[in-house]
């Protein structure tokens, strides 16, 4: 039976979305969505059967946006090096938005959940095989150029994610100070379009390059 094009999907997914970036996974609660969207929770569960299913939908649809611009920010670049450094970027700038909702995927995979795992391998992982690409052209430049692409991703990726993962779970831990600087000054180092190129930078002078 074809379903009905009432739109009841797309008004799910946006306020799925909303709620994802505001209060994380746990936070996404069906009857908050459907209040949001003005949907009821019959159509929900017709257009997605659960929320585990649902939180999947939302999850690929913000992953493919990335993307493009992932791809944006990579072909905008000229050398080797700054097509890697942009693309460290736009790894930075997904983990700004994200940083309410990675915490718990992480530590369902953290803790053997093998769906989680199974979705993320199979659906959010595309960029890091670009970086792979990338890493690869750079290595015979770089001071790791005899170690693998996985080292070599393991020395990247990490410190455009975590500083951001981490900030993220201080702010909604009700974290006001760290290391004797307020969360609202490293929130401007480590939130801001600069502090996520700086990290890129750094990332990029750790291995040589």
């Amino acid at each position: 039976m074809a379903r009905p094009a009432s739109g009841a999907d797309l008004k799910l997914k946006t306020a799925g979305r909303q709620l994802l970036l505001e209060k994380g996974i746990t936070g996404l609660a069906v009857r908050e969505v459907c209040r949001r969207a003005g949907v009821n929770t019959g159509m929900f569960h017709y257009y997605f059967g659960s929320k585990e299913d649902f939180l999947h939908a939302v999850l690929k649809e913000m992953y493919a946006e990335f993307m493009l611009n992932f791809k944006a920010g990579v072909s905008a670049g000229g050398t080797p090096r700054q097509r890697l450094k942009n693309a460290l970027v736009e790894v930075g700038r997904f983990a700004l938005g994200m940083r309410k909702t990675a915490p718990m995927l992480f530590a369902d995979m953290a803790h053997g959940k093998k769906e989680a795992f199974s979705f993320a391998s199979a659906n959010l992982t595309e960029h890091v095989r670009h970086i792979s690409v990338l890493a690869e052209e750079c290595r015979p430049g770089s001071a790791v150029k005899e170690r693998s692409v996985p080292f070599i991703l393991a020395s990247l990726i990490p410190v455009m994610i975590f500083p951001v993962i981490v900030g993220g779970i201080m702010e909604r831990n009700g974290v006001k100070v760290l290391g004797g600087v307020t969360l609202e000054d490293l929130r401007t180092e480590i939130f801001s379009e600069e502090g996520i190129a700086e990290r890129a930078e750094i990332a990029l002078r750790g291995i040589g390059l």
